[in-house]
């Protein structure tokens, strides 16, 4: 996206001086109409006025999002000037502010960090277009965005594909090497020789899989004479499971793929893989490209009357549109921005085009203006995208099911069935209870008694004994109050009951540690029952159990919810959990303004003694809690209280109900067109656009009753013949390192213009003619000599190989590198990936102080690791994997000390490098171990001198031979020279990337 002018206060001073010097008188009459300006004056403007505005002044003034609300785009615009009145009075360049300004006098436009004062010359051409009459023929309807119509249909990259007469493989590929030979020739270069066979496998392999090839495959296409060598190399690589991992992941890196929202919790989306897995699939499949485009736009739309694999299928595509970057701590409310993510990709991923420009003003340089994004705007705003949950609303919702909605309809019904029982069970019990209820109100204020109560501070500890007398069925009740805190307390309860006399029974809540879950009511050995109670404001027995808390199977708990609770360790040793707790211990938590309580109904008659304690067991800085010991007497209390809890015992709920299997993905919704946000605003509306296509390519409107316009709009991108070359750019680009557009991304007037452009044309047209097959194009540029050219030291003239005289060496990616030290090590797991292990959503806190962060380890391919947008992962940002908050259309190429680094000290890559020499040493002799070590490592024997050099280190190395071998293999990986050392190479390789990162080796 083009950056944001923002205003100093110099440029909003100059704008404004700029308006009071106009002189407020109407210029209309003064000036030439457009059916009025001279052939001459026409000429004057478009060949010397016109490239000098676009130049010099539209980067401040050529848009409707104008600096100080000069626009000089149109004949409108300065005509209607700054804020304060025109810029321009048409005869009297004296009297015009634009002219005062551009010479500097009571302003300075362009202001020094813009360019700086214009050259005499250009102030010329402007003081002479005034004195003209300012001749304009820009009347606005000639102009989209930043070009005239004249220009938009004249660019390159809209024009229609040419036919060239299908020919085959051979004939094609010739026909692009003498494109590429007409410019090595014109500039007088030399093209290098083909490379030796052994890069040459290590090339193709690399660029089809990712992977390198094991010294098997190099040894057989080595040795392999026949004309069609190349060909079935090629053949086999691309029918690989490994080749759809790779491509994948190209394309991954375009969509700026990621496995978390991005908003400020950057929350994770445990569902997004299996979009990345359909991306796999669908290179390995050699889905036709336009299908490809069209399922991710609208695959919802595509496959209603499909088979339910075609249709979960379709459905998952959309995760592209889902995938798209949330934004802010309440995403719902900014979905804005989300929406212009999403019009900001699918306008470089497929177009080239930087859409997201025009969100605030017409498209400074390209024929996109503000309508059209809100045209698009409106078909993303009637799409449903899910939801992946943010601070304030933490669950995800809004997924989509993969079933069609008779199977989903079919699944849930037993279940909803159960669900229904359920509740009519609970509304049987509860009618049931109405008398105990009744009666247990109607006693227990008046017949309670306070025996003893007392707060309890923060990290405090209340002890209490009492004796009091009681009568069979009658309550001894321990409450604990949550005090202002709401409940912010687990609370330790020590509390043993006594007979002074007869048997001295003794009841304790000590007991109920190892069994608490036994019941509620709890009955012991000596008849006493213990009921666990909420009491605001009616007794209420807690019927929510739970077998682990905290992640801590020991913790056993009777709730409501979370909270108030009673809960025990039931565990012989203290437990670490939000607290440490002590071993075999009883705990209360009260909830936020509920008391909880723990009564005991008495089996005897006679004196009893209590004794115990309450303590606080989580000081967290706040106010404590407080306890009171009662004593209910009234006999029918127990029976009462009893009847409740055989009542209140929970129902057996219906089970979870059926698994659905959902996607992170979109649907449509109520279909409406947007309003236009004035600036990008959006609580500042303008008038309403109707959704469409571009204005450039036609404008064609959404259909009324057709849904959102997401069918629509995959029909529009996917046959463009700008999409064609856009992706056949990025297949080049993907294979050279660099595409023959070498801004990928835009092909508008800010990107580069095509090195070869009738190459690009040829390569985008065969593209169609063959189904759009990816698969097809891998074949045709992989047996071009241009591809098979041996690399070589860049020609002076030509540091940056524009004209492919020789094959660029290039840089692993990241995922490249990973993988080959997985591969060579023996240890990589080939088999997919899928969902990565996040927390369960039902444990989801995060925040913005506290949001998700992981690492998961895993041997599978680096393309399945788990992406993280706010916090990427440490090896991907080390070696410059792609950044998932932007599409990546090439990777960068940097060399940092970290990097170094890394190959000394991870652990990660020691470990390959130990497995790698307990490869090698299977093998009995050192100098076949050798051998066997470089042709795993760089598909070649090693040299005379590296031989020499490596068995000098062998003997030199302390230790055992695992030692010696497993020192050997890290130095030779690490190491940029061709001698292995034992540290990163000093002087002039010391900054030289390792020889494994190579695609060709040295």
């Amino acid at each position: 996206m083009l950056p944001r002018i923002q205003l100093t206060s110099r440029s909003l001073l100059a704008f404004a001086v700029l308006g009071w010097f106009a002189t407020g008188q109407s210029v209309g009459e003064d000036k030439p109409t457009t059916e009025t300006i001279s052939a001459e004056g026409r000429d004057f403007f478009e060949k010397e006025v016109r490239p000098l505005l676009v130049k010099r002044c539209f980067e401040c003034h050529g848009g409707t999002k104008a600096s100080g609300g000069l626009s000089l785009a149109t004949a409108n615009g300065w005509k209607k000037g700054g804020e304060a009145g025109p810029a321009i009075v048409p005869g009297k360049p004296d009297e015009s502010p634009l002219i005062d300004a551009i010479h500097y006098r009571t302003m300075q436009m362009p202001p020094a960090d813009k360019g700086g004062k214009l050259l005499d010359s250009e102030i010329a051409i402007l003081t002479q277009w005034v004195e003209m009459g300012a001749p304009d023929p820009r009347d606005g309807t000639d102009q989209l965005g930043g070009m005239s119509r004249e220009d938009a249909r004249n660019w390159w990259a809209f024009q229609p594909l040419p036919q060239p007469p299908v020919m085959d493989i051979a004939a094609d590929a010739q026909r692009i090497d003498e494109l590429i030979q007409r410019d090595i020739d014109r500039h007088s270069l030399t093209a290098t020789p083909p490379a030796d066979r052994r890069t040459l496998i290590r090339r193709v392999t690399y660029d089809l899989t990712g992977l390198p090839p094991t010294p098997a495959e190099v040894e057989a296409f080595v040795a392999d004479e026949s004309p069609d060598a190349l060909k079935n190399l090629i053949d086999r690589l691309l029918n690989s499971p490994q080749y759809g991992v790779q491509w994948g992941r190209h394309w991954l890196d375009v969509v700026r793929y990621a496995d978390t929202a991005g908003e400020n919790t950057d929350r994770p989306l445990p569902h997004a893989w299996r979009y990345r897995n359909w991306v796999v699939d669908a290179f390995q499949r050699d889905m036709p490209f336009d299908q490809f485009v069209r399922l991710q736009l609208a695959g919802d739309l595509l496959v209603r009357d499909a088979s339910p694999q075609e249709h979960a299928a379709g459905i998952i595509a959309t995760g592209y549109l889902a995938i798209a970057r949330r934004f802010g701590h309440d995403i719902d409310k900014d979905m804005y921005l989300t929406h212009e993510d999403v019009i900001d990709n699918l306008g470089k991923n497929f177009l080239g085009l930087t859409l997201g420009c025009a969100r605030c003003h017409d498209h400074k340089y390209d024929p996109v203006p503000t309508d059209d994004y809100y045209a698009l705007y409106g078909i993303f705003e009637s799409t449903k995208f899910a939801f992946p949950g943010c601070e304030p609303k933490g669950q995800p919702r809004d997924l989509v099911p993969l079933l069609p909605q008779p199977e989903v309809d079919a699944l849930m019904k037993p279940w909803q069935e159960k669900v229904a029982q359920v509740e009519a069970e609970k509304q049987r019990r509860q009618a049931a209870i109405q008398p105990a209820k009744a009666k247990i109100e109607s006693s227990w204020t008046t017949s309670k008694r306070v025996l003893t109560q007392s707060p309890v501070a923060e990290a405090g500890s209340v002890p209490f004994e009492q004796k009091v007398q009681v009568q069979r069925g009658e309550l001894l009740l321990l409450t604990v109050l949550p005090n202002e805190n709401h409940g912010a307390d687990s609370t330790l309860v020590e509390w043993s009951i006594q007979e002074t006399a007869g048997d001295q029974r003794t009841w304790s809540v000590a007991n109920l540690v190892p069994d608490l879950l036994k019941g509620n009511s709890w009955s012991d050995q000596h008849e006493a029952q213990w009921s666990f109670l909420e009491l605001s404001p009616a007794p209420a027995f807690l019927n929510e159990t739970r077998n682990s808390n905290g992640g801590r199977s020991e913790l056993k708990s009777w709730s409501f919810g979370d909270v108030p609770s009673v809960f025990v360790n039931s565990a012989a040793e203290p437990v670490p959990v939000w607290t440490t707790l002590p071993a075999r211990s009883f705990f209360v938590h009260p909830g936020p303004n509920k008391p909880v309580a723990v009564a005991w109904t008495s089996p005897v008659d006679g004196e009893l003694k209590l004794t115990g304690r309450v303590a606080d067991a989580h000081p967290a800085g706040l106010d404590g809690v407080a306890f009171e010991l009662s004593h209910l007497a009234a006999p029918e209390l127990g029976l009462a209280l009893a009847e409740l809890g055989s009542a209140s015992t929970a129902v057996p709920d219906a089970g979870p109900a059926p698994v659905i299997p959902v996607a992170y993905a979109v649907v449509d919704r109520e279909a409406k067109n947007t309003k236009l946000h004035e600036r990008g605003d959006p609580e500042k509306l303008g008038p309403e656009v109707p959704r469409r296509w571009l204005s450039v390519f036609g404008a064609a409107e959404v259909p009324q009753d057709a849904g959102s316009g997401r069918r629509e709009l995959s029909d529009w991108v996917s046959r463009h013949p700008l999409a064609a070359r856009v992706i056949v750019n990025r297949i080049w680009e993907w294979h050279f390192g660099r595409g023959l557009v070498r801004s990928s991304n835009d092909f508008g007037a800010r990107g580069e213009a095509p090195t070869h452009p009738e190459l690009l044309d040829f390569l985008a047209a065969r593209f169609v003619q063959s189904g759009y097959s990816v698969k097809a194009m891998h074949r045709l540029i992989l047996q071009t000599a241009t591809y098979r050219r041996a690399s070589a030291t860049p020609h002076s003239s030509d540091p940056d190989n524009r004209w492919l005289a020789h094959f660029s060496r290039r840089r692993l990616a990241a995922e490249e590198l990973r993988d080959s030290l997985l591969a060579t090590s023996g240890t990589l797991d080939l088999t997919p990936g899928e969902a990565h292990p996040f927390p369960d959503e039902k444990t989801w806190g995060f925040s913005q102080h506290a949001p998700f962060n992981a690492v998961y380890e895993t041997n599978r391919r680096s393309a399945y690791m788990m992406v993280q947008r706010q916090r990427r992962h440490p090896f991907l940002a080390l070696f410059d994997g792609a950044d998932p908050n932007a599409s990546t259309p090439s990777r960068q190429s940097t060399t940092v000390p970290t990097q170094a680094l890394y190959f000394i000290n991870d652990p990660f890559f020691h470990a390959q490098a130990g497995a790698l020499a307990t490869n090698v040493l299977k093998t009995p002799e050192e100098n076949a171990r050798l051998t066997q070590a470089y042709l795993t490592l760089f598909q070649r024997t090693p040299t005379p001198a590296e031989r020499d050099r490596c068995q000098r280190f062998l003997q030199s190395y302390p230790g055992d031979l695992p030692e010696k071998w497993s020192a050997l293999r890290s130095t030779t990986l690490s190491s940029s020279s061709k001698a292995p050392t034992m540290r990163w190479p000093s002087g002039s390789n010391g900054g030289v990337p390792p020889r494994i990162v190579w695609q060709d080796t040295a």
